[in-house]
Parts: C-alpha cells; sequence; structure tokens
C-alpha cells in the first residue's frame, strides 16, 4: 500500500522537490480516516495466527445500495480441517447482521456473534480433510471496509461509486472471512448493481448480465490464490481508458469529472510492467491489470490482486507540468502484484517484504524513467526519510498494538535500503538471480525474511546471518564521523571511521562494507580514480591507502551504497572540487554548503543555481540558500524568480517564504501577478502567511483544480489572523464546500473556528455544528475537531452526541477529544464543573445500557 503517501508514518518531512509529492510512502494526510484494523489493540508481541481449516475458495455476492449506503450479501467459504477434528468455526465479522447460516459437508448446530466473531458450532466433529461449504447470509450499514462516495455526500453529480479496502484486516467489517494473510485461496466476486455503472474486481469477468429485477449482475473470479485483503470491488460511474502491454489487457478508471486526467495517470503503466517482467524475471502473474481512481481513497493506493485502487486525489491536470506525476505511485502499487500479492508476508511483522519491494523496485524504474541521477536522487531522499525519524525499532517488529503501525518508514524506505545494500554487495546479475529465484520457490506463497535471507544464501553462498541481524531485527543505522589525513612522505591517506551512534540492546555497532574513493593527479596532468572498500566493523578504526600523490578529491561511499549518516569535513578546495564532479558528489556537496553562512558558501550556491544542468540539485541549491538566511542569500533568490524550469521555480518560492523582508515578499507578489501554475500560485499564497499586509481575500475566488489556491488562501488567512475574513470563509464553503477535498474543508473549518475564538460567535458555533452532520467522514471529523479549537462550552452537547456515534469513528474521536480539549479550557466554576458532571452521568448510563441491550442480542440470537 501506498502511503504515497501509508499511512500512519511519523517521519520526518525533509524539503523535497515538489514532484514527490506521491513518493514511496503513501497514507499521508490520510491517518485520520483510518479505523482501527482488527486486533484487541492489547500490548505484547505479535505472531501469525493458527490455521485450524485450509480454505480453498470464497464466493461473494453482495448488492450494495447507494441510496441508503448499506450492502446485503452471502458468503460461502469452502475449507477443509487441517490437522483436527473441528467442532467450531470462528469467523472475523464486525457489525454486521447475520440473518442465517448454513453448511454442506457438515451440519451447524447453533451460531452466534460476539463483538469481533462469527462463531459456529457443528452438530458433529469436522474431520481434518473433510470438504466443507459454510454460507452466510448478512446485510448491514458499514462504517469500514467498503466505502460509498455519492452525490447526497457531496461528491460530484455523475461520480457516485462505492470501493473497499482490506489492508490491514478490514474486510471483516463488510463481509464474515478469515481476516489475516496467512491463508490464500481463490475468489469470486459477483456484484448487482444498476444499468450503466461498471464494476471492477479481481482477475476475469465470467459474465454480465441483467436479473429479474432489473439490476446488472457482475461476476467475477480470481482463479489464482491470493490472501483475503486483497479481495476488492469498485462499481460506480467511470471513465475508462483501456490499452495493453504485450498480451496483457490494461485498464484504467477514473470519476467522470477527472476524465480530463486519465491520460497523465496511465502513461507509464505498460513502460512499468514490462521493466519489472525483465528485472524479476518473471511475467505479470494475473490475468489483467486495472486501475482505480477512488474519491477520497483512504491512502495513496491499494495493490489489490489484479486491480490497484488509487486516491483520486492523486490526480493532476496538465497545468501543473513538471511538478507532479504518478509514475511512483504507479510503479509502487504495480510491483506489489509479485511482492506482496504473488508472494505475501505471513504476518505483519514481515510488512517490509511487501512494502519494502515495492518501494526499491520503484526506485529501479526511476533509473529507467530519469536516469542514473533520478535514481541516486530517489535513494537518498529515502534516506534521510530513514535517518531522520530516529526509528530505533528493527523491521522486524512484533510489540505493535495495531498493523498500521508498521506501515512506517522501517518497511518502506529502510525495506528498500535493506534490498538495495545487498544488490550493492553482491551485483545487479547476482542479486536478479537470487529474486527470481526467491519468486519461483514462493510463488503463491506467504513469505518471512528467514525465506529471503536463505535464498540470499543460496544463490551467493554467503552467510547473511549478520546482515539479516543488524539490518532487519535490530534498528537504527550507523552515524559515522570520518577525517582524512595525507602523509607526505610515506605517500599515504589514512581515513578515520567512528561509529557514533548510541550502542544498546537496540541499536548495534554495525558490519559493512565501506567504499572510498580518491581523486589523484597524475604527473600528465590527468585525474586518476582510485575505489577501495574498507570492512568498518568498530566504533573507531583506522585505514591506509597507498597512492601515488595527495589526492585533490576524497569522497565516502561515491556511489550511495550504505544505508548511514555520514560526516566527513573536507578543505574548501576539496569541497569546490566535489562541486563540479559527479551527481552524488555535488548533491552532498550542495548539502554542506547549505549548512554555512559565509560569502564562499553562497556564491558557490549561486553557481549552481544559476549553471548546474539538473533540475534537481538547482532546487537543492534554492534550498540550502533559503536555510542560509542572509541578506546575500536573499538577493540570489530573489533574483531567480523568474527561473523557466517549474520545479526550480517552485523550490526558489519555498526558499524565500523562510525570509521575513519586504523585498522578497515583493518578490514573491510580484511573481503571483504572473504565475499561472496553479501549483507554484498557491505555494506563493501560503508564503505570505508572515506577511498581514498582503491582501490574500481575492485567492479565495481564484478557480484552480481542486481548488487548490482558495485551500492556501483560507489557510494564510488563518496565520495572518484575518478575522475579517471569516464571513467570507463560511459564505465560500456554504456555496462550494462539495468542490473541495474533504481534508481542505476540514482545514478551512479549523480556520473559521480559528479566527473566532475571541469572538465565540454564535452562528459560527451553528455553522461548524452543521458539518458534523456531513456524510464526508474526513468533514464530519473536521468539524468536530474545529469545534474543540473554537472553544465555546456551547458545543459541549452536539460534541457529546457526536462522540457517541457508532457509525462514523473519526467524527466520534474528534469529538472525545475535543470535548478534553474543552473541558481542559472552561474555567473551573462550580457551575461549570457541575455541569460536565451530569453529562458524562448521562452518557455513562446510555453507554450501560447499550452494552445490555447488545447482551439481550447476542442471547436472542444464540438461542435461534
Amino acid at each position: 500500500m501506498k502511503s504515497h503517501c501509508f499511512l500512519a508514518f511519523l517521519l520526518t518531512i525533509i524539503p523535497v522537490a515538489a514532484e514527490e509529492v506521491h513518493d514511496c510512502i503513501g497514507h499521508c494526510g490520510k491517518q485520520g480516516l483510518w479505523p482501527d484494523f482488527g486486533g484487541e489493540g492489547k500490548p505484547g508481541r505479535k505472531y501469525a495466527r493458527d490455521r485450524l481449516v485450509d480454505i480453498q475458495h470464497l464466493a461473494l455476492d453482495v448488492t450494495p445500495d447507494f441510496g441508503k449506503r448499506t450492502i446485503k450479501g452471502e458468503v460461502v467459504i469452502s475449507f477443509q480441517p487441517i490437522a483436527q477434528a473441528l467442532t467450531q468455526l470462528e469467523l472475523d465479522c464486525i457489525d454486521l447482521t447475520v440473518d442465517a447460516v448454513a453448511a454442506s459437508g457438515a451440519k451447524v448446530l447453533a451460531w452466534r456473534t460476539t463483538k469481533e466473531k462469527l462463531v459456529l458450532d457443528f452438530a458433529e466433529p469436522v474431520a481434518p480433510g473433510a470438504q466443507v461449504a459454510v454460507s452466510v447470509r448478512y446485510h448491514g450499514e458499514p462504517q469500514n471496509g467498503i466505502y460509498f462516495r455519492t452525490p447526497e455526500m457531496g461528491y460530484p453529480a455523475g461520480d457516485t461509486q462505492v470501493w473497499t479496502q482490506g489492508e490491514a484486516e478490514n474486510h471483516r467489517y463488510w463481509f464474515p472471512c478469515y481476516d489475516y494473510p496467512n491463508e490464500r485461496f481463490t475468489t469470486e466476486v459477483t456484484c448487482r448493481v444498476p444499468e450503466g455503472m461498471e464494476t471492477i474486481s479481481n482477475g476475469v469477468l465470467l459474465s454480465k448480465e441483467k436479473d429479474a429485477g432489473g439490476m446488472v449482475v457482475w461476476h467475477w473470479k480470481q482463479d489464482k490464490p491470493h490472501v483475503n485483503y486483497l479481495i476488492a470491488l469498485a462499481a460506480g460511474y467511470f471513465h475508462k481508458l483501456e490499452s495493453s502491454a504485450g498480451k496483457l489487457p490494461l485498464a484504467l478508471y477514473v470519476p467522470p469529472s477527472e476524465k480530463d486526467q486519465a491520460a497523465l495517470a496511465f502513461r507509464d503503466t505498460a513502460s512499468i510492467i514490462g521493466f519489472y517482467e525483465k528485472e524479476t524475471g518473471n511475467a505479470f502473474p494475473w490475468d489483467k491489470y486495472s486501475q482505480v481512481y477512488c474519491h477520497d481513497f483512504l491512502a495513496g493506493g491499494m495493490e489489490n490482486t489484479s486491480c490497484t485502487f488509487n486516491a483520486a486525489n492523486a490526480l493532476f491536470p496538465a497545468a501543473v507540468g513538471e511538478l507532479d506525476t504518478l509514475h511512483r505511485l504507479d510503479a509502487h502499487e504495480t510491483a506489489h502484484q509479485w511482492f506482496g500479492d504473488l508472494l505475501t508476508c505471513r504476518d505483519w511483522s514481515h510488512l517490509w517484504l511487501n512494502e519494502g519491494f515495492a518501494s526499491y523496485y520503484t526506485v529501479l524504474y526511476e533509473e529507467v524513467k530519469n536516469g542514473r541521477e533520478g535514481f541516486l536522487l530517489s535513494m537518498w531522499r529515502e534516506a534521510q526519510k530513514v535517518l531522520g525519524s530516529g526509528d530505533t525499532r528493527p523491521i522486524v517488529w512484533r510489540d505493535y498494538l495495531q498493523p498500521m503501525e508498521q506501515f512506517d518508514s522501517r518497511a518502506y524506505p529502510k525495506g528498500a535500503w535493506v534490498l538495495h545494500m545487498i544488490r550493492s554487495q553482491l551485483g545487479p546479475e547476482l542479486y536478479r538471480t537470487a529474486i527470481r529465484r526467491y519468486i519461483e520457490k514462493h510463488r503463491n506463497g506467504i513469505v518471512t525474511s528467514d525465506d529471503l535471507q536463505e535464498i540470499f544464501e543460496e544463490t551467493s553462498g554467503r552467510s547473511f546471518d549478520q546482515y539479516f541481524d543488524q539490518w532487519v531485527h535490530h534498528g537504527g543505522a550507523p552515524d559515522l564521523k570520518a577525517d582524512f589525513n595525507w602523509d607526505g612522505g610515506a605517500k599515504m591517506a589514512k581515513v578515520t571511521v567512528r561509529q557514533t551512534q548510541k550502542v544498546d540492546e537496540k541499536v548495534p555497532l554495525f558490519r559493512f562494507p565501506l567504499p572510498v574513493r580518491f581523486h589523484v593527479p597524475g604527473a600528465d596532468g590527468k585525474v586518476e580514480v582510485k575505489d577501495f572498500t574498507v570492512m568498518v566493523s568498530k566504533a573507531e578504526e583506522d585505514f591506509s591507502f597507498p597512492l601515488t600523490a595527495q589526492p585533490e578529491l576524497v569522497r565516502i561511499d561515491p556511489e550511495l551504497t550504505v544505508l548511514a549518516k555520514v560526516e566527513f569535513n573536507v578543505s574548501g578546495d576539496m569541497l569546490k572540487k566535489q562541486l563540479a564532479s559527479d551527481f552524488m558528489g555535488r548533491l552532498t556537496a550542495i548539502d554542506v554548503l547549505g549548512k554555512r553562512r559565509d560569502e564562499e558558501a553562497l556564491k558557490l550556491l549561486e553557481g549552481v543555481l544559476k549553471g548546474d544542468g539538473h533540475h534537481a540539485l538547482r532546487s537543492e541549491a534554492a534550498r540550502g540558500l533559503g536555510r542560509m538566511g542572509t541578506d546575500g542569500a536573499r538577493l540570489v533568490l530573489t533574483a531567480a524568480t523568474g527561473v523557466s524550469d517549474e520545479r526550480v521555480r517552485r523550490a526558489v518560492v519555498d526558499a524565500l517564504a523562510d525570509y521575513w523582508h519586504p523585498e522578497a515578499a515583493a518578490a514573491l507578489v510580484a511573481l503571483a501577478e504572473k504565475e499561472e501554475n496553479p501549483v507554484i500560485l498557491a505555494a506563493i499564497v501560503r508564503s505570505f502567511a508572515a506577511w498581514p499586509a498582503r491582501d490574500v481575500l481575492p485567492y479565495l475566488n481564484r478557480a484552480s483544480y481542486h481548488n487548490m489556491v482558495a485551500s492556501a488562501a483560507i489557510a494564510t488567512l488563518k496565520a495572518q489572523n484575518r478575522t475579517d475574513a471569516v464571513p467570507a470563509i463560511v459564505e465560500l464553503l456554504r456555496k462550494q464546500a462539495g468542490t473541495f477535498e474533504s481534508q481542505d474543508v476540514a482545514a478551512a473549518l479549523d480556520a473559521v473556528a480559528s479566527l473566532s475564538r475571541e469572538t465565540k460567535d454564535e452562528t459560527v458555533q451553528v455553522f461548524l455544528a452543521e458539518f458534523l452532520r456531513s456524510p464526508r467522514r474526513g468533514v464530519a471529523a473536521g468539524a468536530a475537531r474545529a469545534l474543540g479549537t473554537l472553544g465555546d462550552l456551547r458545543s459541549a452537547a452536539v460534541l457529546r452526541a457526536t462522540a457517541s456515534l457508532k457509525n462514523d469513528q473519526p467524527a466520534a474521536t474528534a469529538a472525545e477529544n475535543a470535548l478534553a480539549a474543552l473541558q481542559s479550557k472552561q474555567t473551573g466554576s462550580a457551575q461549570a464543573t457541575e455541569a460536565w458532571k451530569k453529562v458524562e452521568a448521562l452518557q455513562r448510563k446510555t453507554e450501560e445500557l447499550e452494552k445490555k441491550l447488545e447482551k439481550l442480542q447476542e442471547k436472542d440470537k444464540a438461542a435461534k
């Protein structure tokens, strides 16, 4: 899954090019929409479930009701007990009403539902190997797992859709199942929808025909086994594009309102598949490949078997130019069709076998797309995410409370780096051989980290015990400090390497090969490059290298093969040489210069900004000038606002935004008047946050894709504390809230609340409370947070009602937090305290009555 976004990632924010918006972590900005994904949330180490039965097939027949946002369905699960006679079968099932249960091959004596399970008791023990099929008819109004998007909910007319999201353990909310990744089975999905709608699911479409009631019945079958969370269904109105990768059918579906953006999302898919087939030595493993773009999707993308679902707000118009791209999202989710779908992690502690592979192969495709420089730049950025996180937990970590805690920098960029370091040590060809064997040995199966280690050892003849122990089963990464000295008499270069990370039971003293490169001038004036590799294993070590002359340049890990934070201070002359060397040499030199504030560093960065041939290095130079914070650096940036490359221009805008100087603001105002790229214009508008005198109210009505400029204006008005802007923002939301992304509506509501805190205007409180009823989850949750920001005690009653909701978990959680904030802010008067006590007592009584009612319902079902 791409949290290009996943998604509960606690990463240090680093400056990256705007084109990296859809980089390899993909739940970004969506955490508030994720439900609690299965499990008890209890402390303690987590292990794979016991498999009491071998599930062979699951058949699902579902009818969504778009008006009521409900479903009814029937699921048939075929299985055999594995080793012991089975007297009871438990299926994961939450908040569904089970109407009937039947079985063939066995007799069901009784069944009952609990908070998280559907439990079936058999009249007689079912013998190991006996073939049984259990059928469950049910209905419900699921709040997780399956999601409706309709005009009544505020989505564009004509874009009606429903879609599912299974990872991690979310399908239990819309059909009874075995909701864990260590079981594979074939599936079929039948869906009944009104005529004119499309459906998309796993595998191939077997049939499409009308039933007696006029509904169109679509029947899909996935005849190769996969795991439960990869089952997928999308239905509704879509604009469709079709193509092929060789003989493989390709399709892309977008909401009709986004049809103009469809082609830009589809331009790399065939190329990506062709590259992966060659790189892995294995053909695309499924019968077709579809991509479906979904309104308010919960992540950047989800790699359902043969049909990836992506976030519609990842789409972009041609007007943004080079500032956005979907090839990384496309590459990440497509890589999962091999790594995650064909081979699936046995339990969530080994998630990196899904996400690390997808992240690394995305970067490998980057080399195809953007050359060696693009590959190195991506690996460098992945390293910054890992090193900036400060996370000392191991990749394989079993102490999570919920599976979604695993979807972070350890699984994604660090997992990618684990593979990259192995590839760097073995070489590309031997690495490819190992991966081909890994896929062929474990295809259509579940895998652990030991399975991968075993393949690398079998293929290379090397032991990877220590490698996996330190990089996979321990946490952290090396912090290196290196120094260089030259002994002219002995003609010997000495490099001292220190590991300075805190070493404890979590983070080891690492052992790894470290490349060192010297540029040595010859008698003929030519420079000879001498490469060495040393094995670092101690806290401090000296390494000596015989050279013919004093090197003019020394590089530590010049080709970026070790995941480490490296501090290597070189002389000014060496730094100048490095700034004129290869791509990685220039990039790391720019990074060093950006941390200085002297005139020499300013001139060198100015030279890069004006003259380097690679846009990413010019952009990094702009960021370095932004960090420098001097008048000279500001003048250089001001002069660069007219640069033609929009990627560099965006970096210049972001850098100038850090300068609280009238001339910097004036340069941005001048640029805003002529800027046509909506992404850059939005960035300029946001930069005015520190300048209350800059009136951004006119930008509220500036038309732009997904209202990105208006959203920037609202954020700036909030930062400027423009209380007079509240009526204009309220009017805009009343008229056009449906044209904004959910997260932008939520941000706008918070802006209204923040700007109204002093006035405590009752009309604002009522306005915000109206959005608590929004069927768009992100909006309702945003309204609850906004009421907490407003701090008006009159909101307590409506927040308490929202907190008690069972059908909108994000809003309920946000309301609880808002209530806590209100309580902490209230003055503590006796009257206020007494009021709080009465409200809380009433809530406790309500909860007690609800629990009693649930128990009575369970007893009634058991009796039936």
